[in-house]
């Protein structure tokens, strides 16, 4: 398993720059990022994601729920590009670099492991694209969101969000990523 599997989503990535970024990153991802479960220990993450692949799958299902999400908030569908980039790339790096159980800082890791692509979407562009990471696990996370009472969702909140609600248990998607398997 590679790049390939996750083509489909990868397509929904309209800018070139940005997908060629994801495209450069995702083939540098460690080896262990295709083939891993999405919860090493099995407690965070519904019995889909686990298993051989389940870290991709936990992907893919995060980006349709990103999708989902910006149904229900359309002033954030100009950053599309960069909440699919992020998801896309927010786990790769689960387990640091090297292989065994995931690594609490996962988060932090891609800014610097990716950092050679950056010319490829320019500095803000990366910047925006790692920041989106960083924040990937909200409140349980290293860096904690700034979250205002009533505010308007965030660009980083939806990408949170999507995470999150892709690693519920009580979430039904398939093996491959499709409802209802």
């Amino acid at each position: 398993m590679g790049p390939e599997i996750l083509g489909e989503e990868l397509s929904l990535v309209k800018n070139a720059k940005v997908r060629q970024f994801v495209e450069a990153c995702l083939r540098d991802a460690p080896e262990y990022f295709w083939r891993v479960p999405a919860s090493s220990s099995g407690k965070y993450h519904p019995g889909w994601a686990q298993g051989e692949g389940g870290l991709v799958r936990h992907t893919k299902a995060a980006v349709r729920v990103a999708l989902d999400l910006l149904r229900a908030y359309p002033h954030l569908e100009k950053s599309r590009d960069f909440i699919v980039a992020a998801l896309l790339l927010h786990d790769t790096l689960k387990h640091g670099t090297g292989e065994g159980r995931t690594v609490k800082e996962h988060p932090l890791l891609p800014e610097q492991y990716y950092r050679a692509h950056t010319k490829l979407i320019g500095r803000r562009a990366y910047k925006k694209v790692m920041a989106l990471i960083r924040g990937h696990m909200g409140i349980w996370g290293p860096v904690k969101p700034r979250i205002g009472l009533f505010s308007r969702l965030s660009v980083v909140e939806l990408v949170h969000l999507a995470d999150y609600i892709a690693s519920r248990k009580w979430c039904s998607l398939g093996k491959s990523g499709q409802e209802g398997e």
